[in-house]
């Protein structure tokens, strides 16, 4: 089970894949994200989660570039409660050089730390080992 997401410009910034080897859904972001990207990812997101019944997530913003705070909102009021209602409990977060994308990273898991567990880390082994420690 997998999808790809485009931007506004028609590229490809998100492919999102259900890994049922490690048991993980893994989304690789690559570029700027505008909202409704986001909001399109987020809603393709949720439905993947419970299809696959699959309450981890692996999400590699390594790659993307600029904020995405003005997403933030919609994020935190419809997409979190959606996906935890979806079965998400464990929130793996690689997150990018970019400056402005680390913070709202950050911003985003102290919003939502009560709700579902969110982890950051600077690289996709090290949020790996996270997700594994949690399965077992």
């Amino acid at each position: 089970m997998k999808f790809n997401t485009k931007n506004n410009l028609d590229r490809v910034i998100c492919k999102t894949e259900y890994n049922a080897d490690d048991n993980w859904i893994y989304c690789d972001w690559e570029g700027y994200a505008n909202v409704d990207a986001v909001k399109s990812w987020g809603l393709e997101f949720a439905d993947l989660i419970k299809k696959s019944k699959c309450p981890y997530l692996l999400n590699d913003d390594s790659k993307s570039t600029g904020p995405w705070t003005q997403a933030m909102d919609w994020i935190e009021s419809v997409l979190i409660p959606k996906v935890i209602e979806s079965g998400l409990k464990y929130y793996a977060h690689v997150v990018s050089s970019n400056t402005f994308s680390e913070m709202s990273a950050k911003e985003l898991n102290m919003n939502i730390g009560g709700h579902l567990e969110m982890a950051t880390f600077k690289t996709v082994d090290e949020a790996k080992e996270w997700l594994k420690s949690k399965q077992s």
